[in-house]
């Protein structure tokens, strides 16, 4: 019994780590760089979606990273496009979408991690909050497409 496998990616920043793995296979630029895909899900178009869990410390091996963050991918042609950043010091985690495909849900979990925040302070306690959001287009069309 065979199979066939490739890599889809290889994340990381190709400018700090140009020509070596560290740098990400050539479907990762410094439009889309990320580092520590964690969660993933895919849409009724195919479209795969990639929320990220890394390190935000923006030094080393991390340099030029910033915060973690989901990108859009389409396993055909290997585009990967950015989608939205979360805010500092969290993890983007946990994709669902509603039936219709016109509203997409996705955690935020533990913002300003690590004294990170940049929340304004009237938030309770003044600290950020875990939460879900719920991303739909102005025009109520398909999210992603």
């Amino acid at each position: 019994m065979t199979f066939a496998w490739d890599l889809f990616l290889i994340a990381g920043n190709p400018s700090v780590h140009a020509g070596t793995p560290k740098g990400g296979s050539s479907n990762i630029t410094p439009a889309n760089m990320f580092n520590s895909p964690d969660g993933l899900g895919f849409d009724d178009a195919g479209r795969l979606w990639i929320l990220t869990d890394g390190d935000v410390s923006n030094t080393g091996d991390f340099a030029g990273m910033g915060n973690n963050q989901m990108l859009c991918a389409d396993p055909d042609s290997g585009e990967i496009r950015r989608f939205m950043v979360g805010p500092a010091g969290c993890e983007v985690t946990g994709i669902s979408f509603a039936p219709d495909q016109r509203a997409l849900f996705v955690g935020i979990q533990h913002p300003g991690e690590n004294g990170g925040s940049t929340f304004p302070e009237h938030l309770p306690n003044g600290k950020p909050r875990s939460s879900v959001m719920i991303i739909t287009r102005d025009d109520g069309g398909i999210v992603g497409a």
